[in-house]
């Protein structure tokens, strides 16, 4: 097991749960990978996890190439739940006291997860708002 994928997962997740009321947190159209990039841009998350964070332009748009790892770790150690059918989510199942155990083990001040996660949650938003641009391309049924 990658233990840098285990413990940016749980500051991740945790960050997220702390920072507001929404359990779901976005897996499509690359609004994680944008906001993640945005986050690591203006130092959000630990020094430890921003070094191991990358990020490329493919041909569907920014990626962080850890990210898909991240995901899957958070719910193969039941942090989130399978992403919803349509795959545009995940679900934090988790509560806020093992959120701020997780932190804790990892020594990081709940002050600086809820700032982290508002950071995210922040460009999350301004992700979505620039999709809004663009339309959702049609699927063709052959």
């Amino acid at each position: 097991m990658n233990m840098n994928v285990h413990e940016i997962a749980d500051v991740l997740i945790s960050s997220w749960l702390l920072s507001g009321d929404g359990k779901k947190i976005p897996t499509s159209h690359g609004l994680l990978d944008r906001a993640l990039k945005k986050a690591v841009d203006k130092g959000a998350l630990p020094d430890w996890a921003r070094t191991k964070l990358h990020f490329v332009d493919s041909r569907i748009g920014l990626q962080c190439i850890e990210l898909t790892s991240i995901l899957e770790m958070a719910q193969r150690v039941n942090l989130t739940t399978a992403p919803n059918p349509s795959y545009r989510s995940t679900e934090i199942q988790v509560s806020e006291v093992v959120a701020k155990k997780l932190l804790k083990k990892h020594g990081i001040s709940l002050d600086l997860a809820k700032g982290w996660g508002d950071t995210i949650r922040k460009e999350v938003e301004t992700a979505k708002k620039a999709l809004e641009r663009f339309p959702e391309p049609m699927i063709e049924e052959y």
